[in-house]
């Protein structure tokens, strides 16, 4: 049986600039699974129902980042494979489920109602500082300074020690580890500090995320420093870009549309679900990926042991099956919250909560207090690359300056 082929890179510029072309063609051949010869091949779907599949389905295809051959040949969720191992999101249950579970009591819907006043705080604050000068550049001045503060908060780290942290994440985004610009030292850095504070809060525990790992264990032993540490760096990393992306696309797209901007701030429901439909339309992570620990198959497709599969989320979310007219970005679609920007699975995102509260509470906030933003999408400039997070660069707005 001859595979299918698809020319996929989602590192290339190419990628960057024709996915949504690239998803539109891969879903008219009727059967979106080809293999891919790029980062050592690899087999990409774009079916909706595929990557519930695969993401639910961890018995057949593993999350896990076999770095030291000693488990089951895995290797991790990203393609290129990361030379370090993300001890949440590459393991499988029992593990997967055991560690989750140290986490999952800060991301509930009571904890959001603590976590609230703090995103309100902390983007107030990012917009005290540029109200009166009538410009700002909203990923540097706003978007990150908010998300990162939030995100350390929510952590237990200190939030006013935001600037290390982001930087790290921020180039570490769309930065491949084998480019001369990678962050690998802040990054260290950052990890070092981490440890630290894993080894302090075990003796001292605040009852905080970082304390929760620090006294935490799995399948009755200690969670430990490395996987501590590891979870820690998910955290930071996973939150301050992803959320950043999604807010930046909305904005750039509300600065447009001034009617639909209007009805965001002042009406609850409608906003709630265009949130949802940004996240689908604009969805900050590319894909992830799995490998198959036996035989199987998949749309059809045989599927040997060891082979790879990405997940393609952002086609995912432009499935014609799944989504009536899914090129366009329609903010009142009944079923936006069907998206799987989140991933999907026993994966799926435990942040999510706490990245839709921060998106409403960010577009609510700033169109409220600048009704009358303009961002001129020729000065937008993105990520080289947008095979780790659909992200910016820049994005310069104007608007009328608080006396």
């Amino acid at each position: 049986m001859t595979r299918p082929t698809i020319d996929f890179d989602h590192q290339s510029v190419n990628y960057r600039d024709n996915w949504r072309h690239m998803a539109a063609d891969f879903h008219a051949t009727g059967s979106p699974i080809a293999w891919s010869e790029h980062h050592d091949g690899f087999w990409v779907t774009a079916s909706w129902d595929a990557v519930h599949q695969v993401a639910s389905d961890w018995d057949t295809f593993t999350s896990v980042n076999d770095l030291t051959g000693t488990e089951n040949g895995g290797r991790g969720q990203t393609i290129p494979q990361m030379p370090y191992r993300l001890f949440l999101g590459e393991s499988d249950p029992p593990f997967h489920t055991e560690r989750r579970r140290l986490e999952a009591p800060f991301f509930t819907p009571k904890a959001l109602r603590n976590w609230g006043p703090v995103v309100a705080r902390y983007l107030g604050e990012a917009l005290d500082q540029v109200a009166a000068k009538g410009h700002a550049e909203l990923i540097d001045d706003v978007l990150i300074p908010a998300t990162a503060r939030t995100t350390l908060y929510v952590l237990g780290y200190p939030a006013d020690d935001w600037q290390d942290a982001a930087a790290a994440a921020h180039a570490g985004a769309y930065r491949l580890p084998d480019e001369p610009e990678y962050p690998h030292a802040e990054q260290a850095r950052l990890r070092l500090g981490f440890r630290e504070m894993l080894a302090e809060r075990g003796k001292n525990p605040t009852g905080d995320i970082i304390s929760a790992l620090a006294t935490g264990t799995v399948l009755g032993e200690p969670l430990g420093l490395d996987a501590g540490e590891s979870m820690m760096n998910a955290l930071v990393f996973g939150g301050f870009d992803t959320t950043v992306s999604t807010a930046a696309s909305a904005l750039i797209y509300l600065s447009r549309h001034p009617e639909q901007a209007e009805r965001i701030r002042t009406d609850k429901a409608y906003r709630r679900n265009a949130i949802e439909e940004f996240l689908r339309f604009y969805p900050p992570v590319a894909g992830l990926s799995r490998t198959a620990v036996k035989d199987t198959e998949l749309l059809g497709q045989p599927i040997a042991r060891g082979e790879r599969v990405l997940m393609w989320l952002a086609a995912a979310n432009q499935d014609p099956l799944k989504f009536t007219d899914p090129g366009t970005l329609d903010l009142e679609r009944e079923n936006a919250r069907d998206h799987v920007a989140f991933s999907a699975g026993h994966h799926r995102c435990l942040g999510s909560p706490l990245a839709k509260l921060e998106l409403e509470t960010m577009l609510e906030t700033i169109f409220t207090r600048f009704p009358d933003l303009r961002i001129d999408p020729d000065e937008v400039v993105g990520f080289p690359s947008i095979g780790g997070v659909n992200g910016y660069v820049a994005v310069p707005a104007t608007f009328t300056a608080e006396v």
